[in-house]
């Protein structure tokens, strides 16, 4: 009896520690600004940085949480599970995007490829690639930068896009999720954006894996992974 209500206190326990490493998840220049932040800038940005995720806190809360799932020896392996999964929350994304060649040199290479212009909005092409490389070093800056080239259908509506990015674990856990409106995608064109963050320090040496995916009118469309190689 007072076996089952040990663990029944510590799956409660669990849960309410993973409830507040969520919440460092949700923290952070993630969001939209406030109609507050436009009347008050300074009580905004002191908010914000009271709302700051901290990568340590973040990463003890997700390692004792982790060992409480586990039995013995389960502990650290839960412990270890737990922590790298709680300074991954703590990661922020600035997402950015420009055109890099205009709609009539698109839509000459299209028409020169296809004979006529398509009917429906079409993806004509969608690449990704690591920045500065595939190989990144714990703790430093790097970017996810995509091409998008978008042909406007002549018998159709702007379309909106949308990229998403996802971040696997070497062993294939999803680790991290951002999306992000592509406002600046809103015509014919050729289209460059960018994922740019910080990964943390001290997080596990190995092969990772970074997916970008591309959304138009609420459908996925294309997707393209890029392994990335963390180093200490």
């Amino acid at each position: 009896m007072q076996s089952f209500a040990f663990r029944g206190a510590t799956l409660l326990g669990a849960s309410c520690l993973l409830a507040l490493l969520g919440g460092c998840a949700q923290m952070g220049g993630m969001g939209m600004p406030t109609d507050q932040a436009y009347a008050n800038p300074d009580a905004a940005a002191a908010e914000d940085a009271s709302h700051e995720c901290n990568p340590a806190l973040g990463g003890a809360i997700g390692a004792l949480a982790g060992s409480m799932f586990g039995k013995g020896k389960g502990h650290l392996a839960g412990a270890a599970i737990g922590a790298g999964i709680g300074v991954f929350a703590c990661m922020a994304y600035n997402y950015h995007a420009r055109k890099v060649r205009d709609a009539q040199s698109v839509e000459a290479q299209y028409r020169r490829e296809q004979g006529a212009l398509p009917a429906a909005n079409t993806i004509g092409a969608y690449q990704s690639e690591l920045l500065p490389g595939e190989t990144i070093k714990s703790g430093s800056k790097a970017a996810m930068q995509s091409r998008v080239t978008l042909i406007r259908g002549t018998q159709a509506a702007a379309p909106q896009l949308r990229e998403q990015l996802t971040l696997f674990s070497p062993d294939g856990k999803q680790l991290t999720t951002v999306t992000k409106d592509a406002t600046a995608v809103d015509g014919t064109g050729e289209y460059e954006t960018n994922f740019d963050f910080n990964l943390p320090k001290g997080i596990q040496d190995g092969r990772y894996t970074m997916r970008s995916a591309l959304y138009m009118d609420g459908q996925k469309v294309r997707t393209n992974e890029v392994p990335m190689l963390v180093v200490s």
